[in-house]
Formats: structure tokens, C-alpha cells, sequence
């Protein structure tokens, strides 16, 4: 898949992997179907746990089609600045730094990536640090997010001189 060039008035814009959602809700699926056959070859009397949890992944399957489904915007980086959720973290002008650090978690399997903006918060001189979660199934690389952060950055840099 071409990789989308970056402009000075572009968006890059983060949000699910659709594709990803739904074979995770189609496996989740057929871990169901599995549980189902099961309980219905043993007449929904004495069947084993493992068909109980197979057949909990109902619920998995539902929850990663609505994932699929949802047309949310986890982060939006422009011109004018790094959007969460839709709401404007920073402008460029507060804009300090940003890099990706994980979040420390004992006995987790999955990876908790965050996007950390540092900031000065408006009309005074404190700075802020903003973590923003990277999501495990969401469109966009850790390292594409940060490197449209840098690239706005240098855009809003060349615009006011600096």
C-alpha cells in the first residue's frame, strides 16, 4: 500500500485498521461457532468449560465489529496543531517536543505505546506533558505518527521564520 505524502495542508489522521478489526471479529466468531457445535453435540448438558469460553467469544467478536464499524478519530495532526479525540491538544505555537515511550505494565501481552506531547500551556510559561494512547489496532505506525508530528512542526517552523 502507497504511502500517503505528507503536505503543509494535509491531515494525517489516525484510527482504526478496519481490515485487522474484522478478521479478529471473524476469528472471534468462529471461536463462538466452535463453543456452539459443542454445546449443541453434548445437548447443552455436561459440556466442558473450554466450549463456556469459546462460546464467551461472542462477545469479542461483537465489541471488534463495532470497532470496525466506528468512524472515530483517535489523533489528528494538522497545520494548526495535535488533536485528541477531536479537541486540540496544542497549537504550534506552545508546541515544545514530542517522542513515543511505553507505558510500563507488569504481566500484559500487549503493547502500550504512547504519544507524549510537551507543551506550554496558554498565555504563561508552564509546560505541560500530555500522553496521548497509541492503540493496538489502530491505521498508522508509532513512527508515522511522530513523523507527521515533526513534519507539521518543521512546516510551522518555515511558515513564521524560525
Amino acid at each position: 500500500m502507497a504511502k500517503n505524502q505528507l503536505t503543509g495542508d494535509s491531515q494525517f489522521i489516525v484510527g482504526e485498521n478496519k481490515g485487522l478489526d474484522y478478521v479478529l471479529a471473524f476469528l472471534c466468531l468462529a471461536l463462538f461457532t466452535y463453543g456452539l457445535i459443542d454445546a449443541i453435540q453434548q445437548r447443552f448438558t455436561n459440556f466442558s468449560a473450554s466450549s463456556f469460553v469459546f462460546m464467551i467469544a461472542l462477545l469479542a467478536a461483537i465489541l471488534f465489529f463495532r470497532k470496525g464499524n466506528s468512524k472515530r478519530v483517535y489523533i489528528r495532526i494538522n497545520k494548526k496543531g495535535i488533536y485528541q479525540d477531536e479537541r486540540l491538544v496544542t497549537g504550534w505555537a506552545n508546541f515544545h517536543n514530542a517522542y513515543i515511550t511505553q507505558k510500563e505494565k507488569v504481566i500484559t501481552l500487549q503493547d502500550n505505546f504512547q504519544l507524549v506531547v510537551e507543551y506550554l500551556k496558554d498565555g504563561t510559561k508552564q509546560g505541560i506533558r500530555k500522553k496521548i494512547p497509541l492503540t493496538n489496532t489502530q491505521n498508522k505506525s508509532e513512527e508515522e505518527v511522530l513523523e507527521a508530528v515533526m513534519f507539521f512542526w518543521r512546516v510551522y517552523k518555515r511558515e513564521k521564520g524560525l
